[in-house]
C-alpha cells in the first residue's frame, strides 16, 4: 500500500469518526427526557415518547459501532 493509498484510508476513516460522533451528539439531544410540565397533549407526548424510544435504539446501535 502506498503512502497516498494510506493517506486516503485515513481520511475516509476520520470523516466516518467525525461523522458517527455527530450523529451520536444528535440522538442525545433528541433522547433527553421529555418534562411533563410541557404542554404538549396526551397524543403529541404519546407520539414524543415514542419517537424517543427510536432514537434511543439508533443511538445504542451507533454506539456499539
Amino acid at each position: 500500500m502506498t503512502k497516498d493509498e494510506l493517506s486516503s484510508i485515513l481520511i475516509i476513516i476520520n470523516d466516518e469518526i467525525t461523522s458517527t460522533q455527530t450523529a451520536i451528539e444528535n440522538y442525545k439531544e433528541l433522547t433527553k427526557p421529555i418534562a411533563p410540565e410541557n404542554a404538549i397533549g396526551r397524543v403529541s407526548r404519546m407520539d414524543a415518547i415514542n419517537n424517543k424510544s427510536v432514537n434511543e435504539a439508533a443511538l445504542k446501535k451507533l454506539s456499539k459501532n
